[in-house]
């Protein structure tokens, strides 16, 4: 970790045994997607479990993280559906990437939000689902450590797009073991649409 909190990820190797685990997705996507959303946990992650211990199931919360940049209209539907959300950036930044930026929303079962970010996001590439025991203030202040990240050989700061699922399913599983554990603290798994949205990746 550097002094500003964000990893160095820039280099990051895939390690022999990956902490994300494969779920098929099939039938009714709704009904299919459920209990990884809302449900105990399966405990297939060995991977992740070797790294930083089983994951809790106590009162653990459903997010979704979602790149305005890909769903510009995306503050206008939270808002409409009445969830609770807030932008990761703050201050002028929130205002300047109103439109780009991601925002983080806490999704209750059966609400109409969590039906049309299925049918809609599950396969578009804009939406990654979490699950936490965090409260949506204290999540926000722990995924905002890590919108940047440094590359010590550039000495150059970047945005770094870990709520696109392509980051999720690649990236964070690579990850050196450190940065892993730091980057999933206190989240249970992330429930990441594989490229066809035909799997649930978990990480």
């Amino acid at each position: 970790m550097n002094s500003a909190g964000s990893p160095s990820y820039v280099g990051a190797r895939a390690r022999l045994t990956s902490p994300a685990t494969r779920v098929p997705i099939t039938g009714d996507r709704k009904v299919a997607l459920r209990p990884l959303l809302f449900g105990p946990l399966p405990d297939a992650k060995a991977g992740r479990t070797a790294l930083r211990g089983p994951s809790t199931e106590t009162q653990l919360h459903t997010y979704i993280l979602v790149e305005a940049a890909r769903r510009p209209d995306i503050e206008v539907v939270l808002e409409g559906f009445g969830v609770d959300y807030v932008p990761l950036y703050q201050g002028k930044a929130a205002e300047e990437f109103a439109r780009h930026g991601p925002y983080l929303a806490l999704i209750p079962e059966d609400n109409r939000a969590m039906t049309w970010l299925i049918d809609e996001g599950w396969t578009s590439g804009w939406g990654v689902w979490l699950r936490s025991e965090l409260d949506l203030s204290r999540l926000r202040t722990h995924f905002r450590k890590f919108t940047q990240l440094y590359d010590p050989e550039s000495e150059t700061w970047f945005i770094f797009r870990f709520y696109a699922p392509e980051t999720l399913r690649r990236v964070i599983p690579a990850l050196p073991p450190a940065d892993f554990t730091a980057f999933t603290q206190n989240i249970a798994a992330f429930v990441v649409p594989s490229g066809s949205g035909t799997e649930a990746v978990l990480v």
